[in-house]
């Protein structure tokens, strides 16, 4: 189990690159914004690269506890409760979760040019495919996989509009039409 101050400091590593960008993560800034004595957060993580690291454990351990709770109501078994979930997860991600979701997102740009930093998030982007593609089986949709690929693509994208302040309306009705035109079945058509 990693020390209160690990967490504190890989908290407030979070905190300073959802707010400030990569160019603004440094030691020293971890430690003010973590309330830490200077050189505590090198003394568990030496380089930046390790902080950067560091920040990413973190904020699977935080998307983790997220979708454990997310999925202690079971799985979405209709179209109306996937569009709900789906709904509920990206005014989350732009609201409560704003500064961890850039973060991400920061951390996502800088893996094009450091792909080990992709490896781990990619890993829980696959199990969330798959648990979607599990659900959209479920209901009967074609392809569900491929699907499934769209569907959180263009979640992305739509969290990545309401992050930049692009698409700042209400989730469900971009949502309610994403899934419907993407789930419909031969036999939902006139």
């Amino acid at each position: 189990m990693p020390s209160t101050t690990a967490v504190r400091a890989t908290d407030a590593a979070l905190e300073v690159l959802g707010t400030g960008g990569l160019h603004a993560l440094s030691h020293a800034r971890v430690d003010a914004a973590a309330g830490l004595p200077p050189g505590s957060s090198s003394n568990y993580f030496r380089t930046r690269a390790a902080l950067v690291a560091g920040a990413v454990d973190r904020l699977r351990e935080l998307d983790a506890a997220d979708w454990q709770a997310f999925l202690a109501a079971g799985p979405p078994t209709t179209r109306a409760g996937l569009i709900a979930a789906f709904a509920a997860f990206v005014e989350d991600a732009t609201g409560r979760a704003r500064v961890r979701t850039t973060a991400r997102y920061v951390i996502f740009v800088q893996g094009v040019v450091e792909p080990a930093l992709l490896d781990r998030l990619n890993a829980d982007r696959r199990l969330i495919t798959n648990w979607t593609a599990g659900i959209l089986t479920g209901l009967g949709v074609p392809d569900p996989q491929a699907t499934a690929n769209t569907l959180l693509a263009a979640v992305e994208g739509l969290i990545m509009h309401r992050l930049t302040g692009f698409d700042t309306g209400a989730a469900g009705p971009r949502i309610d039409r994403l899934i419907t035109g993407l789930c419909r079945t031969t036999a939902d058509e006139p």
